[in-house]
């Protein structure tokens, strides 16, 4: 059930329902002349499609109504013993306690998570559970009121308990009891009361096999316990019927020659059965001494219309048995055999070889499974195993299992699909490594050349170095002369790595030199550059960027900050420091927001000063300990180092970085533009 509320409702239903048929008598059924009863059937019912507790629950409500309907005036001396709750309230209690430890242990064997395993593991649990109750009652019966049930010195307790089990009714209740609480399994599953059937890929395939197995197991066992049930009672008839014919006719035969009635012990028929002369309808002699006296038609009222050599099936002195009569001139004699001694052979030959063949089907069942598993599901595992680490990324993985034909043919068509991956991957990667070792190329081709940085006669020295995560990146840097006396220096940093950011940052580099080259200001340059890319950015990728036009004959600069970094500026004479944005405006990145403005800031460089332009990835490198290089250590390191070329202050500071970060892997393109004025402008 998936909820308590439903639970409740449903044991309330079959509370009352199991209150109905008890009061009413439909709990009980005639078939031919068997009794049946259905009235366990709401206990199973509950025990399996709720929970023990409620199950519990039934079992007490059938075991109270039960010992309620015995104190009936008109019920038989045997069923008014259900007046004692041991056993009409005891022995139900046990029953649903039979049946989930039943419903459980199948439940691990057979349940694959289908409405199929659902209904086997009901309906076995069901069948186990008829037999228990029977078993119970029948044991507190015995060990009550064995009287009650004809034992005797003769007759064992034991016997009783087996010719009791071993019955035609509770062949009829299996069969009910598996069909109902089956069908009412799969009506509330179907209505969705019950839990829903798991999706296909939580269905072992073991369990499958499992569940088909054990069902033909239990079928086998069934039919082939009926089919030597029903050959034994055959049996069993056959020789009883020339058992009571022999007995007849020496009785009659004995009459014949003497006239008179044969002596006692000659009417008796082994254990319990017995002859009966009966004369003008009196019973004149009998192997049952309280019989003689006693009319015939108190016994068996339509004894005068019996057939000579015909056995019948009938009661007599409140036992079923069969029995055979035969008149010799007035007197008929009556020879007549209960079921118990009929039948004795076949209960005593059922119960061997139930034992017998419950050892066997389970031997069976578990050789079975246990080979399949062997030869079949730990193949499949196998597979499973090494086709987990060949989805993991080893395509050096090989299926091995190939013990015949079937696993050969499929260790075959999977080692060879990993083969023509692994080309497949190989050529792919091949291309790939062309196509970014080329992409590295252009991407170095468009840096400026280091000419104008060897460049001895311009009265500054200016220097970049880009250092990739990936063959290609998204950072860029450039340094070209406008004019013989102007001097333009960009850095920036586009969001992203590998191509996609390299063929924007080339976009961007390509547009913010156009607009310098045109003439316009940094402001301006930037304005226009964040317009172009805003357009059709259907990635939403985004540049920062520095720029700066250094006039070269008064020193003044002119900068643009896009969201990039502070740069590092150290003046002659003073330590250095970020030109930070509470100072100087800084705007929006470019290719964000299309309507973002830009503002020109403006500092005077002299002879000696130094400008250090840096992208994130050089503040933002870590440790092992994943703590980043900072801002603080950057300012120190170019502080101790600012006397330097850039070409050796730039390799300073990557040494710096590579001791710090100890071999961790570079998340970032690492990119730094140095620029330092000589002498004076």
């Amino acid at each position: 059930m998936k909820s308590e509320k439903s639970k409740y409702i449903f044991t309330i239903i079959l509370a009352l329902l199991e209150i109905f048929l008890t009061a009413t008598g439909l709990g009980f059924y005639t078939i031919g002349r068997t009794a049946v009863t259905v009235l366990h059937i709401p206990v199973f019912l509950a025990t399996t499609l709720i929970g023990l507790p409620y199950g519990l629950i039934i079992a007490g409500v059938f075991g109270f109504s039960s010992m309620y309907s015995a104190f009936s005036p008109t019920i038989s001396a045997l069923n008014a013993l259900f007046q004692n709750p041991l056993i009409s309230v005891a022995p139900r209690l046990m029953a649903p306690l039979a049946v989930w430890a039943v419903y459980k242990c199948v439940r691990q064997i057979a349940d694959d998570h289908t409405t199929s395993s659902h209904l086997i593991c009901t309906g076995f649990a069901s069948v186990c559970g008829v037999i228990a109750n029977a078993a119970f009652v029948i044991f507190s019966v015995c060990m009550l009121s064995p009287e009650m049930l004809g034992i005797t010195d003769s007759l064992s307790a034991s016997t009783i308990f087996i010719t009791n089990i071993i019955a035609v009714n509770i062949v009829y209740e299996i069969v009910i009891a598996a069909i109902i609480t089956a069908l009412s399994a799969l009506a509330l599953r179907k209505a969705g009361i019950t839990e829903d059937v798991a999706d296909s890929r939580d269905r072992p395939i073991r369990k499958a096999f499992q569940k088909w197995l054990f069902l033909f197991i239990v079928l086998a066992f069934f039919v082939l316990m009926v089919f030597l049930y029903i050959l034994f009672t055959q049996q069993d008839q056959r020789n009883t019927e020339v058992l009571l014919q022999e007995k007849t006719d020496d009785i009659a035969r004995q009459i014949e020659l003497s006239g008179k009635p044969v002596d006692t012990e000659d009417l008796r028929i082994g254990a319990n059965g017995f002859v009966m002369i009966v004369k003008d309808g009196t019973i004149e002699a009998s192997g049952v001494s309280r019989l003689l006296g006693r009319k015939m038609s108190d016994l068996y009222p339509d004894y005068e219309n019996m057939q000579p050599d015909l056995m019948y099936l009938i009661d007599v002195r409140h036992m079923s048995g069969g029995g055979i009569a035969k008149k010799v001139e007035d007197i008929l004699v009556f020879s007549f055999v209960p079921y118990i001694d009929m039948y004795a052979g076949r209960n005593q030959n059922l119960a061997i070889l139930l034992g017998g063949m419950l050892i066997l089907f389970i031997f069976l069942y578990l050789t079975i499974t246990i080979a399949v598993k062997r030869k079949v599901v730990q193949r499949i595992e196998d597979v499973n195993v090494s086709l987990s680490q060949i989805r993991a990324g080893d395509l050096d993985e090989r299926i091995g299992v190939m013990e015949n034909a079937e696993f050969d043919e499929l260790a075959l068509g999977i080692n060879t699909t990993v083969d023509a991956l692994k080309d497949t991957m190989q050529e792919i990667a091949d291309k790939n490594r062309q196509e970014l070792e080329f992409a590295r190329e252009v991407q170095h081709s468009a840096l400026p050349s280091e000419k104008l940085a060897r460049d001895t006669v311009l009265p500054f020295q200016v220097l970049g170095s880009m250092d990739p995560a990936r063959e290609v990146g998204g950072d860029f840097y450039d340094y070209f002369m406008v004019s013989d006396d102007t001097l333009v220096f960009v850095i920036a940093d586009v969001s992203g790595k590998g191509i996609p950011a390299a063929l924007f940052m080339m976009t961007a580099k390509t547009l913010i030199k156009n607009f310098i080259l045109n003439g316009r200001s940094p402001a301006e340059a930037m304005q226009e550059t964040n317009v172009q890319l805003c357009e059709n950015n259907e990635k939403g990728m985004f540049v920062t960027a520095w720029l700066g036009v250094l006039d070269l004959n008064t020193g003044s600069m002119e900068f643009v900050n896009a969201a990039h970094n502070p740069p590092i500026l150290r003046k002659a004479g003073e330590d250095p420091q970020y030109l930070d944005f509470r100072k100087y405006r800084r705007g929006m990145v470019l290719g964000g927001i299309e309507t973002s403005r830009y503002s020109n800031n403006e500092i005077t460089l002299a002879e000696g000063d130094l400008l250090f332009l840096y992208t994130d990835g050089v503040t933002e490198a870590v440790d092992p300990q994943m703590k980043l290089y900072g801002e603080d250590r950057l300012l120190a390191c170019i502080k101790a180092n600012s006397r330097l070329s850039p070409e050796k202050l730039i390799a300073a500071v990557r040494k710096d970085m590579d001791s710090f970060v100890s071999g961790m892997e570079q998340y970032d393109d690492i990119t730094i533009v140095v620029l330092k004025l000589n002498r004076q402008l």
